[in-house]
């Protein structure tokens, strides 16, 4: 059963016999995206997932350079502060983790669903033709 959350076209087109086909590509987005970018490009939920994927990893991504940047300034100002702003730095790895974890249950679990906050980037920046 499958939990057509999103209104994409595409998206919600997607029958049970294409998540069975790409539910093993849409795994492997969540570990190393370029696989099913590169090998599966004709399967819809395993698109769908690569887009989810590349949608988490560059919010972290960002999210990580932010935050490095923000702890060198901090520390210029005082290294009490620098320390406390870099141990924050921890949480957006622990968003990252929840987050992959969760598309990760998505995608094996025959899911249509996007991650929360980051979800819809994917599809606003049209990342997986």
């Amino acid at each position: 059963m499958t939990d057509n959350t999103s209104t994409r076209p595409a998206v919600a087109s997607i029958t049970q016999a294409e998540i069975e086909d790409g539910k093993m590509m849409a795994i492997l987005a969540y570990i190393f995206f370029l696989v099913p970018l590169l090998a599966a490009r004709d399967k819809k939920f395993a698109m769908y997932h690569t887009e989810q994927a590349i949608a988490l990893w560059i919010a972290f991504i960002a999210i990580y350079i932010v935050m490095t940047i923000l702890t060198i300034i901090v520390n210029q100002i005082s290294s009490t502060l620098g320390c406390v702003v870099s141990i924050l730095g921890i949480l957006p790895w622990l968003a990252y983790v929840v987050l992959w974890i969760m598309g990760l249950m998505n995608a094996i679990g025959g899911k249509i669903k996007e991650l929360p906050v980051i979800g819809a980037w994917g599809a606003k920046l049209n990342l997986v033709k």
